[in-house]
């Protein structure tokens, strides 16, 4: 019986972590970019082996949260007007240059310009692009392959450069980090490939919108309450264990 105590504590814990993530999402259904996580689960299991490693005997020790996976489903395409507002309509992210030179990845949202004049995110990290934009632009215009252009002195428009799109084969190493940003790890670097939106499978970039998020709240009430269910079902197991523990104590006195 203190075997099924520790099985349900681990149930406990792993239902709690679901909880948490489903409550992350929901809190986040107005964020644009963001992607749903769904936690992962492990069955914990102790083996007993011979020499040779052949299996003798194995046991359930109870189950423990794996981490989470991101569903990057496409959210809706809202428009803004704004000229700096992009999405990606596809597959695909922009590399980012944070302080220090680390690269972190973004589907795109409320662009602006730093004080000199660099494309950058709300955070204020630049694009790794580096494109500047000069402070007497006008008409800024986004193509849907990510070629930036604007007009100066009146009627002159010219090209200022092109944003970059980055994609990853390997999409169970990309993690989100927060503010709409994304990190990959050195295997899904291995497997990254660069382009030109709209090419090689790469989505196209829309100016004017942001993508919303992609969580659809009856799915995350309906897995809260699938959760819940579950957890009330490991603390009742703990309640009769510890029940049984309490009469298996009574007969030895």
């Amino acid at each position: 019986m203190i075997d099924a105590l520790y099985i349900a504590e681990s149930g406990l814990d792993a239902k709690q972590k679901q909880l948490d993530s489903i409550a992350h999402n929901i809190a986040n259904v107005s964020t644009p970019g963001y992607k749903t996580s769904q936690m992962n689960f492990l069955t914990v299991v102790q083996e007993e082996r011979n020499s040779v490693g052949d299996i003798l005997n194995s046991q359930g020790l109870g189950v423990m949260a794996n981490q989470s996976a991101l569903d990057m489903t496409a959210g809706k395409m809202e428009q803004t007007g704004r000229a700096l507002d992009i999405a990606i309509n596809g597959a695909g992210f922009i590399e980012v240059e944070q302080l220090g030179g680390k690269f972190v990845y973004s589907r795109g949202g409320r662009l602006s310009t730093d004080s000199q004049g660099y494309l950058s995110t709300e955070n204020g990290f630049r694009l790794a692009s580096m494109l500047q934009i000069p402070p007497d632009a006008e008409n800024i215009h986004i193509s849907s392959d990510g070629v930036l252009s604007a007009k100066l002195f009146g009627d002159n428009s010219i090209e200022i450069g092109q944003i970059q799109l980055v994609n990853f084969t390997d999409m169970s190493a990309v993690k989100a980090v927060g503010n709409n940003l994304f990190e990959a790890d050195k295997n899904a670097l291995n497997s990254a490939h660069y382009g030109s939106a709209g090419e090689g499978g790469m989505g196209k970039i829309q100016q004017g919108m942001l993508e919303s998020s992609n969580v659809s709240m009856n799915q995350e009430m309906m897995n809260m309450m699938m959760a819940q269910r579950s957890y009330q079902l490991n603390a009742r197991l703990v309640q009769v264990s510890d029940q049984i523990l309490e009469t298996l104590n009574n007969l030895r006195r």
